[in-house]
C-alpha cells in the first residue's frame, strides 16, 4: 500500500528532484515507512511506502528486462504468489518476495492489458516502458484505489491525491460547473470528471499510454463487466466464491482485523475470515443513541464467530472538532454522513492493526438498498422476454440521464438532494449536459433487459468507486490503515451481477442468496435484522452547527465556491432550519462541500509555495 505520483516534462526535458519530492510527501499519511523514486531525462517517479507484504525486500521501483521496464504501484495484488510461479516457469528470476516486483516482470511477459487481465487487485500501477519510450497508467476493476491525471502544456502528471496536482503551476484549479451540477445532485462527483476542471480520473477497469514525447494520454478499457448474460449458480459454488475472497484479502505480514457492523455483509466476512485467521480482530463503532446503535448486533457476531472485538462508542458532542479533521482527509468533496464515524473507527482501529476488510460492495452486486425494489418488473422468464421485444410495462420510468430526470432520482433509484429546477436556483445553471463518460455509462447499461441489474450495475459504476471506495480509502488512509473489500473479488463480482432477480430480492427479503448461505455460519438474529446504513441524528447536528455561526448567511456568503450563489443557498439553508431541518442531506453536503473548499485552497497555497521553493532548488541544482 502506497502512494504514487509522477511527472513528465516534455518542456524542460528534467524533472527537478526537490518537486517530485514535495509532490511525493503530500501523500505521507498513505506510506508513513518509508518512500523511492526514479528520475530520468524528462521522467519523475515516486511514492510512499506503507509496508504490508514483504515489509523488508518490497521497496519501490521494480525493474525488469535489465532495466528497461520500472514498476510502481499503491495497493495490492492478491494473486501475486500464483502469477510469480508462472513467470518464474517462464524464466524470470526475482530478488523479492514483493507483489510489485510480479507487475515489473509481468508486464515483460505479458504485456500492459494480458497482466491487467491476470490480476485480482486493488491497485492504481505506473509502469514505465524505457525501451518504447512511453508511461502505462492503470486502475483496479472498481475503482478501490484512486489515480488523478492531468495535461497540459507538454507537461503530464498523475498521482494518488488530487491536491498535489492542483498545486502544480500548470494546472488550473478552475471548478468544473457540471462537476458541480452533479455534486449538487448527489453529494460525490462520479465519473472521469473531478471537481476541478483540469483534473481527471483514471476510470476503474481503465488503462492510460502516454508517450514521453509528447505526454498525451491515449485511454483503453482492459474491464467492462458483462450485463448480458443470466447464470444462477448454486449456494455452495456462491460461498466457494466469498470463500476463496476472503482469504485471499487476508494476506498480509501485519495484523489484519474486519469491520464488523452487525449486518449480513461484515458479518459474513468475518465469520469466514475468523475460521481462517481464528481470534481475528472484529471492530464496531456505537452510539448513545438506542436507535442509531447497531453495536449489540456486532458483538453478537463477534462471540458467534470467536473474534477478538473491540467496541468504540462515538462521541456525538465532537461533531464541530472532528468535521474538520475529516474535510482535511478528503482530496475531493462528499457530503456523506458516514464519514465522521469512519474516520474515527479507522483511528480506532489502527491501534490495532494495519489492514482492515469490510463488507463495501455488497449492496450494488446483491441489490441491498430498498430503493431498488421500484425495478423488479420483468421478474422471470416471461418478463425478460417481454423486455427483449419492447413490451414489458415496468413500475418504473425508463430513466436516460444521470441527474436531470423527471423524478429526483438517479437510474439505480438512489434519491438525489436536489431536482434540475432546485440546483438551477442554486446555481445559475440549466443542467448538465451528458459527456463522454455519461454517454458510455448508459450504452453499458443499456446492453441489460434486467431492470434491476441495470439499476445495480448503476451503482457499481457510480455510487461504489466514487462515493463509498474514496470515504473507505480517504478515511483508512487518513490513518495508515489500509482497508480492503472481499467483496469485489472480480469473480465474485461477475457472479452476483448475473443472478437472476429472484436470486437477489425476494418478498421482504433482500441479497437472498447471501442469507441462504449466511444460515450456517450466524446468528438468526443477523439474517432476520432489515438492511441498515450509518444514520445518525444529522438534522439535531446541524442545527448546532449553524447556531454555533455568527450568522447563517455570513457563513455562505465569507465561504464562497465557484459556482454556487450564496445568497441563494443562505435562503434555502435559513428557511430549511426555520421549519426544523427538512433536508439534511443537501445541507451537509453543502457544509462538506464549502468546508472543503476553503481547507483545500489554504492547503493549495500553502504547496504552490513548497513546490515554486522545490522547482527553484532543482534548477540550482
Amino acid at each position: 500500500m502506497c502512494g504514487i505520483v509522477g511527472l513528465i516534462d516534455a518542456v524542460a526535458g528534467t524533472v527537478p528532484p526537490p518537486l517530485l519530492w514535495a509532490m511525493r510527501d503530500v501523500m505521507f499519511n498513505r506510506g508513513p515507512d518509508g518512500e523511492g523514486e526514479y528520475l530520468e531525462g524528462s521522467v519523475g517517479m515516486a511514492m510512499r511506502r506503507l509496508s504490508i507484504i514483504d515489509p523488508a525486500g518490497g521497496w519501490q521501483p521494480f525493474f525488469s528486462r535489465g532495466g528497461e521496464v520500472v514498476a510502481f504501484q499503491n495497493g495490492e495484488i492478491y494473486n501475486y504468489r500464483e502469477l510469480k510461479r508462472q513467470l518464474e516457469a517462464k524464466g524470470h528470476r526475482f530478488s523479492t518476495e514483493s507483489d510489485t516486483e510480479v507487475l515489473a516482470h509481468g508486464y515483460t511477459e505479458w504485456g500492459a492489458e494480458e497482466l491487467l487481465k491476470r490480476i485480482d487487485g486493488m491497485f492504481a500501477i505506473a509502469i514505465l516502458d524505457r525501451g518504447r519510450k512511453e508511461l502505462h497508467l492503470a486502475r483496479d476493476r472498481f475503482g478501490e484505489k484512486p489515480l488523478f491525471y492531468a495535461c497540459a502544456e507538454s507537461r503530464f502528471g498523475y498521482s494518488s491525491n488530487l491536491l498535489a496536482l492542483a498545486a502544480l503551476p500548470w494546472v488550473s484549479d478552475q471548478v468544473d460547473p457540471e462537476s458541480l451540477n452533479r455534486y449538487v445532485a448527489l453529494h460525490y462527483v462520479p465519473g472521469e470528471a473531478t471537481i476541478l476542471k483540469s483534473v481527471r480520473r483514471v476510470l476503474p477497469g481503465e488503462r492510460l499510454v502516454v508517450p514521453l514525447d509528447d505526454p498525451k494520454p491515449r485511454r483503453f478499457r482492459y474491464y467492462t463487466p458483462s450485463l448480458r448474460d443470466e447464470r444462477n449458480i448454486s449456494d455452495g459454488e456462491m460461498f466457494e466464491l466469498l470463500d476463496e475472497a476472503v482469504g485471499s484479502r487476508l494476506v498480509a505480514d501485519v495484523p489484519v482485523g474486519v469491520f464488523l457492523s452487525g449486518g449480513l455483509d461484515s458479518s459474513l466476512i468475518a465469520s469466514v475470515a475468523a475460521r481462517k485467521k481464528p481470534n481475528i480482530a472484529t471492530f464496531s463503532m456505537g452510539f448513545s443513541s438506542s436507535a442509531h446503535d447497531e453495536s449489540p448486533y456486532a458483538k453478537l457476531v463477534a462471540k458467534a464467530v470467536g473474534s477478538r472485538h473491540h467496541h468504540f462508542q462515538f462521541d456525538e458532542k465532537t461533531f464541530r472538532s472532528l468535521l474538520p479533521k475529516v474535510v482535511h482527509a478528503l482530496d475531493e468533496p462528499i457530503g456523506d454522513q458516514a464519514l465522521l464515524p469512519l474516520y474515527w473507527l479507522c483511528q480506532e482501529a489502527r491501534r490495532h492493526v494495519t489492514v482492515a476488510l469490510s463488507g463495501e460492495g455488497a449492496d450494488e452486486i446483491f441489490a441491498g438498498y430498498g430503493y431498488y425494489r421500484r425495478f423488479l418488473a420483468g421478474n422471470g422468464w416471461r418478463g425478460r422476454l417481454k423486455a427483449r421485444l419492447g413490451l414489458l410495462q415496468s413500475a418504473a420510468p425508463r430513466i436516460d440521464s444521470l441527474t436531470d430526470n423527471a423524478e429526483p432520482i438517479s437510474p439505480s433509484g438512489f434519491p438525489l438532494l436536489t431536482d434540475r429546477a432546485g440546483r438551477h436556483s442554486l446555481m445559475n445553471m440549466a443542467g448538465a449536459s451528458p459527456d463522454e463518460w455519461e454517454r458510455g455509462l448508459f450504452a453499458w447499461l443499456n446492453d441489460s433487459a434486467d431492470t434491476l441489474r441495470r439499476a445495480t450495475a448503476t451503482d457499481l459504476a457510480t455510487w461504489l468507486p466514487d462515493d463509498l471506495l474514496v470515504k473507505f480509502d480517504r478515511m483508512s488512509m487518513a490513518h495508515s490503515l489500509e482497508g480492503r473489500a472481499p467483496y469485489l473479488h472480480p469473480k465474485l463480482v461477475e457472479a452476483g451481477l448475473r443472478l437472476g432477480q429472484a436470486q437477489k430480492i425476494k418478498g421482504e427479503d433482500s441479497k437472498v442468496v447471501l442469507r441462504r448461505i449466511a444460515r450456517r455460519w450466524l446468528p438468526q438474529e443477523i439474517l432476520e435484522r432489515p438492511k441498515k446504513g450509518f444514520v445518525l441524528p444529522m438534522a439535531e447536528w446541524l442545527s448546532q452547527w449553524f447556531a454555533a455561526q455568527p450568522s447563517v448567511h455570513d457563513y455562505f456568503l465569507m465561504r464562497p465556491v465557484p459556482g454556487l450563489d450564496a445568497a441563494r443557498v443562505a435562503n434555502l439553508v435559513e428557511h430549511d432550519l426555520s421549519v426544523g431541518v427538512q433536508r439534511e442531506r443537501l445541507l451537509l453536503a453543502l457544509v462538506l462541500l464549502i468546508e472543503w473548499y476553503q481547507s483545500f485552497k489554504s492547503r493549495q497555497y500553502q504547496l504552490t509555495k513548497e513546490y515554486r521553493e522545490a522547482a527553484g532548488a532543482g534548477s540550482v541544482r
